[in-house]
């Protein structure tokens, strides 16, 4: 075997050569041609020119094709080994599941093929388990590489090899190579590309629920008659591309959520691992009751091939509960003129104009010149209950007062608070009497002034 490699390669140098030359000679050729009248020589010259680059192009194409390499072949003497696939199962192959390749080895020449090996080449995501063949009888072979004794002249061997596919592989076109030996002198590998799609599995993920009227503060809690977003992401989290994505609200008659824009978001492709952004505006009727609601979503997609359909349900819960308002029904005093240096009662009366209820309602004033209680607990108020906050003090200066009143409270939704200013003015001690006094003058002077026009003093 060694000697007629040997041979073979050296006769291959030798027409390598020679045809070199000739490619050469056929380049640099100069011709000489005997004097003739100048219409003689064109037509003579158009017609050697064209003999000549007929016999170039000829030879050129003879060169490319003698010194073209072979693809997927071995040629040792009169041997000539070849691989073809013969079957892939399943194709396209699919992630997490087993892989079949059925190949043969053929020779087509006119000797027998000795020592032939026969190598896997392992690429992800293909996971080499055994192979299968006549040659091995009844067993299987669990080596990667695979020793052929001898193959006939114009035969094949049939090899049957097993792999595993990586749960994690995604779609697309894949490679596994094979590599063949004969008598350890001469080699070339074959690369085989293999279809892999995976299925995609949207899911949403990230879901908020946000009030209309909110500066993008997600609560997920929801009043009757409020309009708000429902914002999600649907990702894929399979191993396959997805297309014709649809998410819809999928609501029926009875739900007391009312959609306010398009309830169908349409997504073309999305690729495994990547996620789209979608948003749907609502409204929650005002006979909702006070419960927790479930919005449902229905995903419809394909594969890419849309050999997989898709058509799933996830839904997205949300709180609808009640919320508490207080507001300042009324304000009055006791007495209703405050005197500076005189006790004084301020009574604000405090109202729950809410639909929820208002648990451990307090309140404070700040900001008051003068002694006493400035602290108020009002405990709990129902839906339109009114409670009073009375406040006992001992004013210390006269003129314009200002205080702030602060509210402090809890409902379903967490606690609040609520602040509001307030102006009183405040009068001298004895600033009551003074007219008094001055009626009583002039009503003396009055009198006086008349006895003195009688006579009578």
């Amino acid at each position: 075997m060694q000697t007629k490699c040997n041979g073979y390669k050296s006769g291959i140098e030798i027409v390598n050569h020679n045809i070199h030359q000739t490619r050469q000679e056929l380049l640099h050729m100069k011709f000489t041609l005997p004097e003739r009248d100048s219409g003689t020589m064109k037509t003579g010259n158009t017609k050697f020119h064209f003999v000549s680059m007929v016999l170039l192009i000829a030879s050129l194409l003879i060169i490319s094709i003698l010194t073209a390499p072979v693809s997927a072949a071995v040629i040792s003497g009169d041997t000539h080994l070849q691989v073809e696939v013969a079957e892939i199962t399943p194709n396209p192959a699919r992630p997490g599941e087993d892989l079949t390749i059925k190949i043969n080895v053929e020779n087509t020449g006119d000797e027998p093929a000795e020592d032939v090996i026969i190598g896997i080449e392992e690429l992800d995501p293909f996971i080499f388990k055994y192979s299968t063949s006549g040659v091995y009888g009844s067993g299987t072979n669990t080596e990667r590489n695979f020793y052929i004794k001898q193959i006939r002249q114009r035969s094949k061997v049939e090899l049957n090899f097993h792999f595993s596919v990586s749960s994690g592989a995604r779609s697309g076109v894949h490679q596994l190579e094979f590599t063949i030996k004969e008598g350890g002198e001469t080699s070339f590998s074959r690369r085989i590309p293999i279809r892999v799609e995976g299925n995609p599995d949207l899911v949403l993920v990230g879901t908020e629920i946000f009030p209309a009227n909110a500066d993008n503060s997600s609560s997920g809690a929801l009043v009757p008659g409020e309009e708000f977003y429902l914002r999600t992401q649907v990702k894929n989290a399979g191993n396959g591309n997805a297309k014709n994505i649809r998410i819809m609200l999928d609501l029926n008659s009875s739900s007391p959520m009312i959609p306010l824009q398009d309830n169908v978001f349409f997504i073309e492709n999305l690729s495994a691992g990547s996620s789209g952004n979608l948003s749907f505006k609502l409204l929650l009727g005002n006979n909702a009751r006070v419960q927790p609601y479930r919005i449902p979503l229905r995903i419809t997609a394909s594969n890419e091939a849309e050999t997989l359909q898709i058509n799933k349900s996830q839904e997205i819960g949300v709180n609808v509960l009640n919320q508490a308002k207080i507001n300042i029904a009324s304000l009055k005093f006791d007495p209703e003129m405050p005197e500076r240096g005189q006790r004084v009662s301020m009574i604000l009366r405090l109202e729950n104009v809410g639909e929820g209820e208002a648990r451990f309602v307090k309140a404070r004033l700040e900001g008051l010149e003068g002694s006493g209680s400035t602290d108020a607990f009002l405990g709990r108020l129902e839906k339109d209950d009114d409670a009073p906050a009375v406040f006992t003090f001992i004013p210390e200066r006269s003129g314009e007062q200002n205080v702030t009143l602060f509210v402090e409270y809890e409902d379903d939704f967490g606690d609040h608070r609520l602040s509001e200013d307030l102006r009183f003015n405040v009068i001298r001690r004895g600033n009551n009497v003074v007219p008094f006094v001055l009626v009583a003058i002039l009503v003396l002077a009055a009198a006086l002034f008349y006895l003195k026009k009688k006579g009578k003093l």
